[in-house]
């Protein structure tokens, strides 16, 4: 996605959904300490979820973020995108 703004709308509904997952695995898991579904259902929903958005994130949004590294978010204690990050050696 060449043009900057229209990938930054885009990213952003793509992080609701993200969280919106998020929350209902933590659901999930919150149902299963209740004994309203097994462990093992909990488990697969849990992987299934999270591979899946994985896997969404990565097609999608890695590719913008290689063409827009300034929309790459940044770490939350330091100011600086985790990218960055990763490429400093101590």
């Amino acid at each position: 996605m060449q043009d900057r703004e229209v990938a930054e709308k885009v990213t952003e509904p793509l992080f609701d959904v993200a969280e919106k997952l998020y929350t209902s695995v933590n659901m999930i898991d919150a149902c299963a300490q209740e004994g309203k579904v097994s462990q093992e259902e909990a488990d697969a929903y849990r992987t299934n979820v999270l591979s899946s958005l994985d896997e969404l994130l990565q097609a999608i949004i890695g590719p913008i973020y290689e063409i827009h590294p300034e929309l790459s978010p940044t770490c939350c204690c330091c100011g600086e995108s985790e990218e960055s990050e990763e490429g400093q050696q101590p």
